[in-house]
Parts: structure tokens; C-alpha cells; sequence
């Protein structure tokens, strides 16, 4: 009687049938000596990859939990063949187990046509009680938790984080040594296949005229060509069954008893072994350079720090004193490998492993392009960055180029200005829903995580006064329990003044006034009306979580500062009767907060008014003050104006009478 099944999941393309036969295959035969027929077996269908493959894991009574494989049948028998003779022998637990073979062919149905698929089975390596779930891991997130969370519980330790990358290095080494080349075969003979015409050469063609004063992109694959065809005789010679593709994905890891294992072998072929190497420590490379919290991209500074490692010929990589963990993995990885793989000091073998690593990381552009930076692992700026720099070392340079600014393109990526609200002339309305629609979506953030605010406005109007179009969204902020800092003009001194003219920019009204019957503009005072009473409410409810200061000197620009994202609105004395008009008649950028240095700026910049600014709690002494130094500064300018007019009167005069004579 074959076994019931319970199915949790779905595969992209094959149908919930075809799902059930495969798994039937495996599982219809009970191990000998199982009284349990019939028992339900439980298949939790997993994502297979970019491979399209059936991953499941599979509770069979009797033999406990394993992982199914199912793909075409040649496909299988490939793996299948691969894992026997990498591994070196079958796996006991399958053989024990009954589970060792291929099953199949069976017919599928795939996008409306037939295809023949197989199965096979793996041993689940994992957690098989609660407390063992967390124990277990892919080789990226073990390694990533030694390095970006040092301080924290279960932080694998140093010791374990080597015990590792030594078994991973046995595990694709093999007990097998490099050596000289002895029949004259080439690099490229060696170098595995650039698929320059899917996605490669016109991304770095593209690249090459985007960033047009990186040299080294231009005609990348023609010097590729010629520089690979120029080392006629490889330094090294190797050729063994490697894996295929040792990324940190298919390796597993429990780190507490500091194991490894392998899997997903259906690349496996005979290569140089530098080409499982490369591969194994681009991943590690990408994975421990530390990320931007939030935009989760490469800090490029670290990433090339660490790529200029690898231009040592050294192969080892000595270790260096007070280095971050990021590449004293790099290191360890290194001396791990050295001690399995005797031959890396042979001349030139540092330089043809280089070549690898080129190799490699032109094939995640194809990653990138067709995955996506998140799925891929690496954002294509950082990666192009990678690229030149392993060029520069293989045409002689030690070192990475340094960070360039060659375009406009270029400057705003390394500045990470994610967006710019420019109003063009029509369309001024539906830029400023846009951008406002982007500041709501920070502030909803922020409050989320309880996170503070930071602002510098003009008048603070849109986010102080109860119909202020952000007045919600503080209002929510403040409810969660976070904070809001906030410095405006000060309406009571001569910025704000400033501000007011702008509203006469032709100025009808400056040359007739005097001191003690000066004004502001009827719209600004009703902002600053507005923007102090809505400050007051909100102390009343919230309390010390808000305070509002006025600035002593004039504020450039509004600057909005949250977790999720910065913005940067520069003022201009422009006519503000045309912003009355269209809302918005300037431009506004926004940054990742991961943009280290234009958030150092901003942050900067608050901190300097925040530092020099009143508390609106003393606005009526201030207000006195203020208008006492306001009178005095009007006074003097005014008194320069009649010097300046009479000598004027004075000048046409003596012309005048010059000309009379």
C-alpha cells in the first residue's frame, strides 16, 4: 500500500500531481523491517533556486527527514554521478536508509509540454530538535554573524570560523596538489568560458559610457582577450572534478560542532580547482563587506580595501594587526586554503588565481542584471568597482583605482541620492504630491520604529501647524513615542525679514519703510502664527518628545532627517509669489541614510543650528531682544541709504555743472 502524502506548498511549474509522483518514486518503498505502511509521509515543497529543480523536504516514517530532488532525468543522473564521485563514496544514512538511487524517469508536464524527470534524495543536514535549528546555517549568514555582530550571543568564535573555512577548503581541495605546467597548455586553456554576449559586454560597454573617466572599462573585452592569450603558459596546472558551484549558498554549517557539508552537485564537471576557489571567496568577499543599514549596498571603501588583498602575491595573506573581521575572514579563508593546497607558492600562482577571481565577477553581471542587486548579492556599481580594481592588478597596479566622480550619474550614486524633485513647468503640482508623497512615507517609518526626527524649516508650517500637510504624520510620530527636534527661522530677526521680501522681490515696499512701522509679509506672519500655535498643542499633549528652536542665523535649506531616508530642499530669494501659485518651485533631493558622507553633512548642519538656536519657550523676551538689535541694524541701514542718496545727489550735481561749463 503506497504511503498517504500531506503536501505543504507549491512548485512554480510543475502541477500538484506531478509533485506527488515524484515524491511517490522515493517513498513508496518502506524500509525493510518498517511495520508502518501506509503511514502519511509530510513534503514541505522548498524554492529550488534559479534552477527550477523540485526541492522538498520530506518526513517519511521510518527514515526521518531527507531532502528530495527532482529535475530531468539527465540532470539528475549528472548530480547523482557528481555527488558519488566527489564525495568520494555513497553517503551511509542513504544507503541505510534505502535512499541512495535514482527514481524514475517519470513523464511531467512543464509550460504545456512533456518532459522525462527524476529523482534523488539527500540527507537533511539541519536541526532536527528546536533547540539544534539555530545551530545550523548556509556558510553566508555563519560567516556574517562573525563579523557584523561581534558583541552578540552565539557570535561564532574565531577559532570555529577557521575550523570551518579549513573543512570547506578539504572539502573542494580533495587531497589533490597544484602543479607546474609541464605541456605547455595556456591561461586561457584553463580559464573557464565569459558569456560576453549575454549581458556582459553591453552592461560594461554601457558602464564604460556612463562612468567615462574609468579607463578601465573601456574596451574591457578586448583587453581581457589579449591580456588572457598574452600568458602563453599557464603558471599552474590542474584539472580535477570540481563542484561547480561552491557559492555560500550550498554549503551548510553547524556551528557549534564546527561542521560542513556540501550539496547541490549538478554543476560538477572537470575544471581547474582555482575555479571553485574563486567563486567561494567572491561570496565570502561580498558577504562579510560591511552594508549600508538601510539601502543594505556595499560600503565600496571596505569592499576595495579588502579587494586589494588579493593583489598580494602572497597567497597566504600574512595576518596584519587590528584589522576589521570583514578581512581577517579573508585572511583566514587564505591560510586555511594554503594548508590543503600545497602548490600556491609556485611562481605566478597568486596572479593566475587572480585571473579566476576576474572571471567570476564578470559572471555575477549577469547576475545582477537579470536577478537584481538584492538577489545577486552585490549592487553593479560595486561590483564594476571590483572588476577594475582585479584589471589594475593584472596589469601591473598593487593597488585599487581610488573613488571617482566622473558624471553627474556617478556623483549623485556615491552621494546615494536615490531620487530628485525637480518642477518642470506644468507639472510643478504633481512633483510636490510626489515628493510629498516620499517625506510621508519616512515619517510613517520612523514612527513605526520609534525612531527621533530631525528638521531645519523656514517657518515649519507643513509639519507644525494643524493644517500643515505633514501635521498628521508628526502627530503619529509623537503618538508611538518617538521624538521631534525641529529649528525655524526666527520671526522676530532680520532672516525672517528676508524671507518677506521675497514676497516683493521687485521692492515697492522696503524703500518706504522705516523701523517702527516694519512688517512681515501678511503670508509669512500667518505661517509663523500658525507654526508657533500648532507647537504649542503639541506640547501640551507630548510633551519634552518635541521641541522646536529658533535659529540665530539663517537657515539654507529644509532638511528633513529620519531613518529611512534624508531630504535637502535649498532656499532661493526668488519671487515666493510664484511658490504660492504652483507649491513648489525649487528642487528637493533625497539621500539614503547610508550615504555616509552626505549624511555626515546634514547631520552637521542641524547640529550647528540646533546648538545656536532659542527656545520658543522664551519667545516674548526674545521677541524684545530681537527687536531692539532689529531697529538698531534697520537704523544703520538706513541712515547708509541716505549717505549713499545724498553723495548720489552730490555726483549728478558736479556733473551737471561740469557740463554747464
Amino acid at each position: 500500500m503506497p504511503p498517504r502524502l500531506t503536501v505543504i506548498g507549491k512548485h512554480s511549474e510543475l502541477t500538484a500531481g506531478d509533485v506527488r509522483r515524484l515524491v511517490h518514486l522515493v517513498v513508496e518503498d518502506q524500509p525493510r523491517g518498517d511495520s508502518r505502511a501506509g503511514a502519511t509521509v509530510d513534503v514541505r515543497v522548498l524554492q529550488g533556486g534559479y534552477s527550477g529543480l523540485l526541492v522538498a523536504l520530506v518526513y517519511a516514517p521510518g527514515r526521518g527527514l531527507f531532502i528530495l530532488k527532482g529535475g530531468p532525468s539527465g540532470e539528475i543522473r549528472l548530480e547523482h554521478e557528481n555527488r558519488a564521485a566527489f564525495l568520494g563514496s555513497s553517503d551511509e544514512w542513504l544507503v541505510d536508509n534505502q535512499l541512495d538511487g535514482i527514481y524514475g524517469p517519470v513523464d511531467v508536464e512543464i509550460r504545456d509540454q512533456s518532459e522525462t524527470w527524476s529523482a534523488m534524495a539527500y540527507r537533511y543536514i539541519g536541526g532536527r530538535t528546536y533547540r539544534e535549528l539555530a545551530d545550523y546555517s548556509e556558510f553566508g549568514g555563519f560567516l556574517q554573524s562573525f563579523t557584523r555582530t561581534p558583541t552578540a550571543e552565539g557570535t561564532p568564535p574565531e577559532r570555529t570560523v577557521r575550523a570551518c573555512l579549513y573543512k570547506v577548503a578539504s572539502l573542494l581541495v580533495r587531497n589533490a596538489d597544484l602543479q607546474n605546467e609541464e605541456e605547455g597548455r595556456a591561461l586561457g586553456d584553463y580559464l573557464p568560458d565569459v558569456d560576453w554576449e549575454r549581458d556582459i559586454n553591453a552592461s560594461l560597454t554601457t558602464a564604460a559610457a556612463l562612468w567615462s573617466d574609468i579607463e578601465d572599462l573601456r574596451d574591457f573585452r578586448a583587453w581581457y582577450t589579449e591580456a588572457a592569450a598574452a600568458v602563453r603558459v599557464a603558471p599552474v596546472a590542474d584539472r580535477r572534478l570540481i563542484h561547480g558551484d561552491a557559492h555560500l549558498a550550498n554549503i551548510l554549517v553547524n556551528s557549534v560542532r564546527a561542521e560542513v557539508d556540501l550539496i547541490d552537485f549538478g554543476k560538477g564537471r572537470q575544471a581547474h580547482v582555482f575555479e571553485d576557489l574563486a567563486r567561494f571567496e567572491i561570496d565570502l568577499i561580498l558577504h562579510t563587506t560591511p552594508r549600508h543599514v538601510h539601502s543594505g549596498a556595499l560600503v565600496q571603501d571596505e569592499l576595495l580595501e579588502t579587494v586589494n588583498l588579493v593583489g598580494d602575491d602572497d597567497f597566504a595573506l600574512r595576518d596584519s594587526p587590528d584589522e576589521p573581521r570583514h578581512r581577517r575572514c579573508l585572511r583566514m579563508w587564505r591560510q586555511e586554503l594554503c594548508a590543503v593546497l600545497r602548490g600556491t607558492s609556485l611562481p605566478g600562482a597568486a596572479m593566475m588565481y587572480r585571473w579566476f577571481l576576474l572571471s567570476e565577477s564578470l559572471k555575477r553581471i549577469r547576475w545582477v542584471t537579470n536577478n537584481g542587486p538584492v538577489a545577486a548579492g552585490v549592487d553593479m556599481l560595486s561590483l564594476l568597482r571590483m572588476i577594475t580594481a582585479l584589471r589594475r592588478m593584472l596589469d601591473g597596479h598593487r593597488y585599487a583605482p581610488e573613488t571617482v566622480i566622473s558624471t553627474t550619474a556617478e556623483a549623485l550614486t556615491l552621494l546615494r541620492c536615490t531620487a530628485a524633485y525637480v518642477p518642470m513647468h506644468g507639472h510643478e503640482r504633481l512633483t510636490n504630491e510626489k515628493r510629498n508623497r516620499a517625506k510621508e512615507a519616512a515619517l510613517h517609518a520612523s514612527a513605526a520604529r520609534g525612531a527621533s526626527v530631525r528638521i531645519t524649516a523656514e517657518t515649519g508650517y507643513s509639519y507644525l501647524a494643524t493644517r500643515g500637510v505633514f501635521n498628521s504624520r508628526i502627530l503619529h510620530l509623537l503618538a508611538a513615542g518617538a521624538s521631534l527636534q525641529m529649528v525655524i527661522c526666527n520671526p522676530y530677526f532680520l532672516e525672517a525679514y528676508g524671507i518677506s521680501a521675497s514676497y516683493d522681490p521687485d521692492g515697492r515696499r522696503f524703500g518706504s519703510v522705516v523701523p517702527d512701522r516694519l512688517e512681515l509679509h501678511t503670508d509669512l506672519a500667518r505661517k509663523f502664527e500658525a507654526s508657533l500655535r500648532g507647537y504649542e498643542i503639541l506640547r501640551e499633549e507630548y510633551k519634552s518628545l518635541v521641541e522646536v528652536r529658533l535659529a540665530r542665523f539663517g537657515l539654507g535649506a529644509t532638511v528633513l532627517l529620519t531613518e529611512q531616508a534624508s531630504f535637502f530642499e535649498p532656499y532661493f530669494h526668488a519671487s515666493r509669489n510664484r511658490r504660492e501659485r504652483v507649491l513648489f518651485d525649487t528642487f528637493e533631493l533625497q539621500f539614503e541614510p547610508g550615504g555616509l558622507h552626505m549624511k555626515r553633512l546634514l547631520d552637521e548642519t542641524f547640529q550647528f543650528h540646533w546648538n545656536n538656536a532659542d527656545a520658543v519657550t522664551d519667545a516674548t523676551s526674545l521677541e524684545e531682544r530681537c527687536r531692539r538689535a532689529r531697529t538698531a541694524v534697520f537704523d544703520a541701514w538706513q541712515n547708509m541709504g541716505e549717505r549713499q542718496d545724498t553723495g548720489e545727489r552730490q555726483d549728478t550735481g558736479e556733473r551737471q555743472d561740469t557740463g554747464g561749463r
